[in-house]
């Protein structure tokens, strides 16, 4: 075998390998903070969506500006804090609000999920909030509309809040493996199976 067949199988290899990193990466929506501006109408009032279909309707001070933060994630920011008995939470949204709290009333949220944000919970589904003072997640006011699959509920602080989508843990699901994980190792098998194939023709087509 010459040297430059293996640089050009090396390459190869390099090629698909980083298709299926960015194919795995690809099947979570969440992959960092997303920071929204913000800037209040002359009716008091700032409507705006972010990257994560979050909607965020704010009230305050005519003229105010500032930003919103949201980070989603599957893992829990406060994996120390204590949650209501019989119940799993998942789905956790870190909402930053940076603005002048005088200037802030109150926000109305909208938060959307899906299916396979669920993972591991069965409905009925309820929104919580992690309370810092006690280290708990206590569950919060919502509507919940099943049909659209939102939750929306008020805050009346900038305080940096986190909330989770919870409910009773999904027996069926108990200890086993998710959509994603399903996916993510298709996709491995599949590029093992591409690196393979093109391995085999590859030094079958070309003389030693």
């Amino acid at each position: 075998m010459n040297n430059n067949k293996i640089k050009i199988f090396a390459i190869l290899s390099l090629l698909l390998l980083a298709v299926s990193i960015s194919s795995v990466a690809a099947l979570s929506p969440y992959d960092g903070a997303v920071t929204t501006n913000i800037a209040v109408s002359s009716s008091g009032t700032c409507t705006v969506v972010d990257d994560y279909g979050v909607t965020y309707v704010i009230q305050g001070t005519p003229g105010a500006t500032g930003t919103i933060t949201t980070d989603v994630s599957t893992a829990n920011p406060q994996p120390s804090a204590v949650s209501p008995d019989g119940v799993s939470l998942t789905h956790f949204i870190i909402v930053t609000f940076d603005m002048n709290a005088a200037d802030f009333t109150q926000a109305q949220i909208t938060i959307p999920y899906t299916d396979s944000d669920m993972q591991g919970i069965q409905e009925p589904y309820s929104i919580y909030k992690y309370v810092p003072a006690t280290d708990t997640y206590t569950q919060l006011a919502a509507v919940v509309d099943t049909n659209a699959k939102t939750f929306t509920i008020t805050v009346t602080s900038v305080d940096d809040p986190i909330f989770a989508i919870g409910g009773a843990t999904a027996l069926a699901q108990t200890g086993g493996v998710s959509t994603t994980m399903w996916v993510a190792l298709a996709a491995s098998i599949v590029v093992i199976v591409l690196l393979v194939v093109v391995g085999v023709w590859f030094f079958k087509r070309s003389p030693s």
